[in-house]
């Protein structure tokens, strides 16, 4: 292939250079040809009184108008080929009327100067032409090798293909490829072929071995299937219970699809059962799983109906007077809300907002209607506002009395609600305030002090929420439990010393068992104390 391409360059090359001698040779003819028609003039002027006789005026006529007939067919064959398709056979043709042009030579007619002068531009054009379309020609066989390098980069990567049938099949279409992109530059081409039959007859040595080796190979295959069998065939009846579970086995599954896939083929009497094995069980997995989330559809739709029941109980309640027991009822209602599941997602949002408008509206009429707890929230914003202020002041002290502090924490979390829109600034003063009676008792408390001062400001925050009883018990739990651990992490300590012989060593490190002991002795009384605390809770 490498071969023709460099044969055609070669021949184009010396077309180009035909081509610029064939004009200077015009050039020089039609000189000599201008002098040789003059001394011809001459002659024939001498000659005439002799052949005016011999050849009849007529037929010279005759003559010049066939000539100019035929130059301007000429003229008319040159300008189509400048400006019809070019191929192989137009440089002969152009070369071929010029020979024409000259077997004509020059006429006696005027209309002979003007052909010639057209003559001359067209050839002009057509070898500027020549010059722009051998230049675009380089630029398209620089695009080529682009293309012919990848092509022989993606028949190298397939040598470490697994599955050989299917490389040489790709193979095939590199070479189909590579067959039909056209001529790279000429010093690259035979390289570029040499890289793409190297990597093709390392593959077909492998297809060859394969071929030779293909019922051990279909052996391992089937034993690598019915490795992927077993594994597949644990997902069969699948039976979970959460949606994470199934899309994280779907994943799984999927890989294993994927393994089969790439293993090549299998003993042909063994194929048919053992893919029908396969994709059966690859089937009831998805059947299974199609069948959970209809389940979990029909619940979603369920809970919808649910939900839309406690809208319409609230519905019918909106326009109540009776605040106080219309209001607990709706509170109730919300407590069941939150309750039942999940939705469909496409109507998440919808019912949401459906319930929060129906319920905000009956808010809404409340807090203009019932203006005694209206003017009560305000009163107890202002007495809470006073608290943290209060706290603020006292923790300005050097020695505070933890008393007075904690009577007006109290104070505070005895206090009612206060406006909706105020909730979130007299949260943030509270918090503030806490900080900084904090920052004020750490600096003249010891560190028992301080925790059993902390301790006691959490426990107090705890008992007057009426929804923490669960955090109460929670923290009592937490603490019996890591007490339990400090008594078994002395215990172990105890026995080391025992184990311990006398040395120099041992003898520090009976020390430091022993100093850890003392802390965590501490550290256990403080906790018990902690307890004590919440048990008078």
């Amino acid at each position: 292939m490498s071969k023709e391409y460099n044969n055609k360059s070669e021949e184009s090359k010396s077309e180009e250079s035909k081509s610029e001698e064939s004009k200077s040779e015009e050039s020089k003819s039609e000189e000599s040809k201008s002098e040789e028609s003059k001394s011809e003039e001459s002659k024939s002027l001498k000659s005439d009184t002799s052949s005016i006789d011999i050849i009849p005026a007529i037929k010279v006529a005759n003559s010049i108008h066939t000539n100019i007939k035929r130059k301007k067919e000429i003229v008319k064959s040159l300008r189509d080929l400048i400006n019809g398709q070019e191929s192989k056979s137009t440089f002969n043709d152009v070369k071929s009327l010029q020979s024409e042009w000259k077997s004509i030579g020059q006429i006696d007619n005027p209309k002979d100067r003007s052909l010639w002068t057209t003559f001359n531009a067209l050839l002009d054009r057509f070898y500027d032409n020549r010059s722009i379309y051998f230049e675009l020609k380089e630029l398209d066989r620089k695009k080529n090798l682009e293309i012919k390098l990848k092509l022989c980069d993606k028949a190298e990567n397939l040598v470490d293909e697994q599955n050989i049938m299917k490389a040489v099949g790709v193979l095939n279409t590199i070479h189909d490829d590579f067959k039909h992109t056209g001529p790279a530059p000429l010093k690259k081409q035979d390289g570029l072929w040499e890289r793409l039959k190297i990597a093709s007859d390392k593959l077909y040595i492998k297809k060859k071995e394969f071929i030779s080796n293909i019922k051990s190979v279909l052996n391992d295959n089937l034993d690598k299937k019915n490795q992927l069998l077993e594994k597949i065939n644990n997902f069969s009846d699948s039976n979970f219970s959460d949606i994470k579970t199934w899309n994280n086995k779907s994943k799984e599954i999927l890989l294993l699809k994927d393994q089969w896939n790439n293993i090549g083929g299998i003993p042909k009497k063994s194929s048919k059962s053992v893919s029908k094995e396969f994709w059966s069980s690859f089937k009831n997995f998805y059947n299974q799983k199609s069948k959970f989330f209809k389940k979990i559809d029909n619940l979603y739709s369920e809970n919808l109906k649910l939900k839309n029941a406690l809208i319409e109980r609230v519905e019918k309640i909106k326009d109540s007077d009776d605040w106080i027991n219309t209001t607990k009822e709706i509170q109730k209602i919300q407590k069941e809300w939150k309750l039942i599941g999940k939705v469909p997602i496409r109507k998440k949002d919808s019912i949401y907002n459906d319930f929060k408008k129906v319920c905000d509206y009956f808010f809404e009429r409340k807090k203009i209607g019932d203006k005694d707890s209206i003017i009560l929230f305000e009163n107890n914003l202002k007495a809470k506002d006073k608290i943290c202020d209060d706290i603020i002041a006292i923790s300005k002290l050097q020695d505070f009395k933890q008393d007075d502090f904690l009577q007006m924490q109290i104070k505070f979390l005895e206090l009612g609600f206060v406006p909706k829109e105020s909730i979130e600034y007299i949260s943030i003063k509270y918090k503030e305030s806490l900080k900084s009676i904090l920052d004020s008792a750490s600096k003249f408390m010891n560190l028992d002090e301080f925790a059993k001062f902390k301790f006691i400001i959490e426990l107090n925050s705890l008992s007057n929420n009426p929804f923490s009883k669960n955090k109460i018990f929670k923290k009592k739990s937490d603490i019996r439990n890591k007490i339990n651990t400090i008594q078994s992490d002395i215990k172990n300590l105890k026995n080391n010393i025992d184990f311990l012989k006398e040395s120099v060593v041992a003898n520090n490190l009976k020390k430091e068992y022993l100093i850890k002991i003392e802390n965590a002795d501490k550290e256990i009384d403080s906790l018990k104390l902690q307890l004590n605390l919440i048990n008078k809770v």
